[in-house]
């Protein structure tokens, strides 16, 4: 009996521990089963979010490349723009040296001879005897009729600015008469 009583007192006490095992253990299948569900869930959120994001990293890159040539085609249009006004500029310009040099066509001869006359005859003279000269050149030339144009200068149709620049920067010392030598000598 008093077995029996013990068996009792334990079922008592035990059997409600029992019942709450059972109703925990299906509360917790029913958990995982709804954990497995929101797993399931999250993961294919995960992999739309991640296709998601590739896709929107394309489109930035593409946003990107397309903004990168947007800028490299404004910059060549600003560039062509600022080719286009310096041309029309140059293009006054090259009117203006056609209409001047149609006017000088006429002194051409008479200058280039003066020139000529300087690099063949006075060229080992010194500067006062080569303005005398070339005074001389003038006077003879005006004297026949050669139009000459209004000052005949030797060294300004024997050379450029531009190659007299080089000259001095080749180490040619800039003053006329140097100048004059080198005209003379890449003409002779």
């Amino acid at each position: 009996i008093i077995n029996i009583i013990m068996y009792y007192d334990v079922v008592v006490q035990v059997e409600p521990k029992r019942q709450a095992l059972r109703e925990a253990s299906e509360m917790l299948e029913a958990a995982d089963t709804k954990l497995a569900e929101v797993k399931r869930l999250v993961q294919d959120l995960e992999a739309k979010l991640a296709a998601l994001m590739a896709e929107f990293d394309k489109a930035m890159k593409e946003k990107n490349d397309v903004m990168a040539e947007a800028e490299r085609c404004q910059t060549k249009l600003d560039m062509a723009q600022r080719l286009v006004n310096a041309l029309s500029a140059n293009g006054i310009i090259w009117e203006q040296t056609v209409e001047r040099a149609g006017e000088e066509l006429v002194f051409i001869p008479g200058d280039t001879l003066v020139a000529c006359s300087f690099a063949s005859y006075v060229g080992v003279f010194t500067r006062v005897y080569r303005e005398e000269c070339v005074g001389q050149f003038v006077d003879f030339l005006n004297k026949k009729g050669v139009p000459l144009g209004p000052k005949p200068d030797p060294l300004g149709v024997l050379a450029t600015d531009a190659a007299m620049a080089l000259w001095n920067s080749q180490g040619l010392p800039s003053d006329r008469v140097s100048c004059e030598n080198g005209a003379i000598m890449t003409n002779s």
